[in-house]
């Protein structure tokens, strides 16, 4: 985790892993919080979903059991989670990270987190109307961003990119 000391974000991106079909299996979160259009802080960490992992969800992002063995539960880091993202705007493309963060908090009998969401797939339809595609991987080949998709970290940071639209 990297951070700048006393700088509150304005706005938190968000992108979670899950280790099978069920939206609460959540294996991997990455958060990026941003002040003035810099980095301030990053997150990321592996998760153990107290869940399956099934071969397709592995396939995507190259995550399995043995990966999570002894990282910690959801559960443990909601508080960390909540901590980033109260009280905050908090980007998510499209709302399936919302749907997660909501169905591991019922899972693991967790509040649910209080925040402002902003789904960056609706800008980016606002902003390039005509693009043939508005996922993440379009999105960061189009406006020319590297990075790994499927890794929380790396589309929490593409994410941030594919907002600064204007509008």
């Amino acid at each position: 985790m990297t951070q700048q000391q006393d700088a509150v974000p304005d706005f938190v991106v968000i992108d979670v892993e899950t280790a099978c079909s069920r939206v609460s299996s959540i294996c991997q979160v990455g958060i990026v919080g941003f002040r003035s259009g810099s980095e301030v802080f990053a997150y990321e960490t592996l998760v153990d979903p107290c869940d399956e992992f099934s071969s397709f969800n592995t396939r995507i992002h190259g995550i399995s059991s043995d990966h999570v063995a002894g990282m910690p539960s959801f559960g443990h880091i909601h508080s960390i989670i909540d901590g980033h993202l109260a009280g905050r705007i908090t980007v998510a493309h499209s709302f399936f990270d919302k749907g997660a963060l909501s169905a591991a908090c019922r899972i693991h009998e967790r509040t649910d987190i209080k925040t402002t969401w902003l789904d960056s797939v609706r800008v980016a339809k606002r902003a390039w109307p005509d693009l043939p595609s508005h996922r993440l991987n379009v999105l960061s080949r189009f406006l020319g961003i590297r990075h790994k998709h499927h890794d929380a970290l790396s589309d929490a940071r593409a994410r941030r990119h594919g907002d600064r639209t204007g509008h």
